[in-house]
């Protein structure tokens, strides 16, 4: 009996704890300051194969410019590393595996106005992430969606996180490969834990310095905290 409950009890719950342990030993030491506008040049121009052609376009972009203008509401800026600490970039989709040259151009640039609960992002999607027709896989495009809406909404949470209950995504056109895209999410509902955002993607031609009128995706996420979350609080994840 000792060795079924030792074998099915026991050792699962040392090495789950010793994961957890191990995990969170990393994730505190390594976080960047958040929130620190004087990081974003030193980020970006330091990031490994990132792409500071697009960066440069996205700046010329009048809608950067409001973003970033002494009069905007959206008082947080940052890039996407600067949430997820350095030892687990290479673990992370976007900042790992799908990261650098003719894939994830750019360290996504993100704004924050947590007044209104909205978020706006700048990505680049580079040509090697497009199937036979040239054209963007809608699974990458979702995987944004899904990061950036839940984002969105975490503050909403009263533990301040959750996981995606459920995320729609309509695509109205295909995105070309190679393409600038600007993102804008905001939450619409709330009520206790959970969270409704809704989200779109349109197209930036960096050429013109315009964004399309049009979105080419619609999404709506349904983000939710379980209820033994809140026995997470002690953990500084966002």
């Amino acid at each position: 009996m000792f060795k079924i409950i030792n074998r099915g009890v026991l050792l699962p719950a040392l090495g789950f704890g010793l994961g957890v342990a191990t995990s969170m030993d990393v994730w505190p030491r390594t976080q960047l300051p958040l929130h620190d506008e004087t990081l974003l040049p030193h980020l970006r121009s330091v990031k490994e194969g990132q792409n500071n052609d697009v960066l440069e376009k996205i700046s010329r972009l009048h809608e950067y410019q409001e973003l970033t203008g002494a009069s905007s509401h959206f008082t947080k800026q940052f890039v996407q590393s600067q949430k997820i600490p350095s030892a687990h970039h290479s673990n992370h989709v976007g900042q790992g595996l799908l990261f650098g040259r003719r894939k994830l151009e750019i360290d996504p640039l993100v704004f924050h106005n947590e007044a209104e609960r909205e978020i706006v992002g700048f990505y680049h999607i580079g040509a090697d992430l497009s199937g036979d027709n040239d054209k963007v896989h809608y699974g990458i495009l979702s995987l944004i969606l899904d990061e950036s809406l839940c984002y969105c909404g975490f503050s909403c949470l009263p533990s301040k996180r959750g996981v995606t209950a459920r995320l729609s995504v309509h695509f109205n056109t295909e995105l070309p490969a190679n393409s600038t895209i600007m993102l804008k999410a905001k939450v619409s509902e709330v009520k206790g834990r959970k969270c409704i955002i809704n989200g779109t993607l349109s197209l930036v031609d960096t050429d013109t310095a315009v964004v399309s009128g049009v979105p080419f995706a619609n999404a709506e996420c349904i983000l939710v905290e379980p209820k033994w979350f809140k026995y997470l609080n002690w953990v500084d994840m966002f």
